[in-house]
């Protein structure tokens, strides 16, 4: 190899980002090993092979052994035991200790590791303290925490908080038998059935919000059915899992002789596919859910679920619900060239004939076709209706039929309680061309807030639009719009 060789070889490892690109690359058997022998034989190498090897730690002991032992009793004391040394932690040490503690990056710390794995208490007790004069985070650079303890002092984990933190995890184990009246409760992370054992010692709880859950949803079920005043419940079951013999005992063991029944539930906040969701919807026999929110998502090819789920809760539910939000996700490889009618979406709600407050999100690659005839549909179906969030994301280069502004006089004629309207429309006014300004409407109407999307009117049409809008909905707040450029400013009318 030549010697104009060698010089680029060295020149690359003077490279700070190669080196770690290169490292970062280490097969993970035997990694340790090899960092720790890049970290002694050259000064290139070091910074960035401690860098990655010291990145994450699954304990403390390794940190805690690069301080001298601060007490020889063969006891180890607790940050609460009194018996802790006055002893503090010399400056040499103290900057020996930060030399390695700065580079940590993840700690995952677990009580129940291997007795050889455990922090000496009376160590740590002497680094919160040290730390706590210097006014110095133990870990400085630290972005993700996750804290297992299982007694009742879980505060030590509060010790590693710092403003670089971006996610802690924090488990903890609490004895039911002391908080009985607890009736709010929220859990993240459900993995495996035992997870939801706890739920049925909260005989009072009334909200229940469970974040992401694997678990089937027969499982769930089964657990809040045992909890009589539940009255709110938030689920993720985007991934829970079908039902297998590892689920059996945990479906039978709150089960009632009837099957799981959820019977006083008021409000339904849910996510996942279509079934999913329907199966929970079985498991609901409440005459009081009054508010439901569904974000569904579909496969490309499934045509009829996302319909299908809706249909079901309108039919199960339509004498008490009166505020509904679903949320349509379509999920695709690729960008359909037919639109969709926005029909198939609307309609599965009108057997709600007392809804009050609805949103409709649809987020389709196809695009949407959305007539005039559709506005006209959901004004009759909904004439209790106070609040209607119409929204409809297109893909980019596809395009999808929308109704005219026109169309909007359907909700001054049908639904007179009306006060906050947003809806996607078309951007000709040519059907203003037929309207008269001298027809009469039924009655003052008290829209007050209303946006229409996916428009941005030139002068004139602003002009002509406006005059339209306070003619039929006579309190409506333009300025949002105006604002926003939605409605040119220079066309407003001399009365806005």
């Amino acid at each position: 190899m030549s010697d104009a060789t060698w010089t680029a070889v060295q020149q690359a490892f003077l490279i700070d980002e190669i080196v770690r690109n290169i490292l970062v690359h280490l097969p993970s058997v035997g990694c340790s090993k090899t960092l720790a022998r890049c970290a002694r034989v050259s000064s290139a190498l070091s910074e960035p092979a401690l860098d990655i090897l010291w990145s994450r730690m699954t304990g403390l002991s390794p940190l805690c052994q690069l301080l001298p032992v601060l007490s020889n009793s063969a006891r180890e004391s607790t940050l609460d035991d009194g018996s802790i040394p006055c002893r503090s932690i010399k400056d040499e040490d103290w900057s020996r200790f930060m030399h390695y503690a700065r580079r940590v990056r993840k700690l995952h710390y677990h009580c129940r590791e291997d007795p050889s794995e455990r922090l000496r208490q009376s160590t740590f007790a002497a680094l919160v303290r040290r730390a706590a004069r210097v006014g110095a985070p133990l870990l400085p650079r630290l972005e993700e925490l996750s804290w297992l303890q299982f007694s009742q002092d879980i505060t030590h984990y509060l010790h590693f908080v710092s403003p670089s933190l971006r996610r802690i995890t924090v488990y903890v184990q609490v004895g039911v038998a002391t908080v009985p009246d607890v009736e709010e409760l929220c859990l993240e992370g459900i993995e495996l059935p035992h997870s939801l054992e706890s739920l049925q010692a909260f005989k009072r709880l009334r909200n229940l919000h469970l974040g992401s859950v694997t678990a089937p949803v027969a499982v769930i079920l089964s657990y809040c059915s045992a909890m009589p005043n539940l009255s709110s419940l938030s689920a993720d079951l985007t991934g829970s899992h079908p039902p297998s013999d590892l689920y059996a005992s945990h479906i039978g063991q709150a089960r009632g002789k009837d099957g799981p029944s959820l019977n006083a539930l008021q409000i339904l906040r849910v996510a996942g596919s279509p079934s999913s969701i329907e199966e929970l919807f079985n498991g609901i026999s409440s005459p009081t859910l009054h508010a439901a929110s569904l974000a569904i998502s579909t496969h490309e090819h499934d045509n009829d679920g996302g319909r299908r789920c809706v249909a079901h809760l309108s039919a199960r539910f339509a004498a008490s619900l009166h505020t509904v939000r679903v949320q349509y996700t379509r999920m695709a490889d690729r960008t359909p060239t037919d639109a969709r009618p926005f029909a198939q979406y609307a309609r599965p709600l009108f057997l709600l004939r007392g809804l009050r407050e609805c949103t409709l999100a649809i987020e389709d690659p196809a695009p949407v076709s959305m007539e005039d005839a559709d506005v006209r549909a959901m004004a009759e179906a909904w004439p209790a209706l106070v609040s209607l969030d119409v929204s409809a994301m297109q893909q980019s280069g596809t395009t999808g039929t929308l109704p005219c502004v026109t169309a909007l006089e359907a909700f001054a004629q049908h639904c007179p309680d009306l006060v906050s309207l947003r809806v996607p429309v078309r951007q000709d006014v040519v059907a203003l061309d037929a309207w008269d300004n001298t027809c009469e409407i039924p009655h003052a109407h008290g829209l007050r807030s209303l946006w229409l999307s996916g428009v941005w009117f030139a002068r004139e049409d602003s002009r002509r639009v406006m005059r339209w809008l306070r003619h039929i909905f006579t309190d409506v707040d333009l300025l949002p719009m105006l604002r926003t450029g939605v409605l040119h400013s220079e066309g407003a009318p001399d009365d806005q």
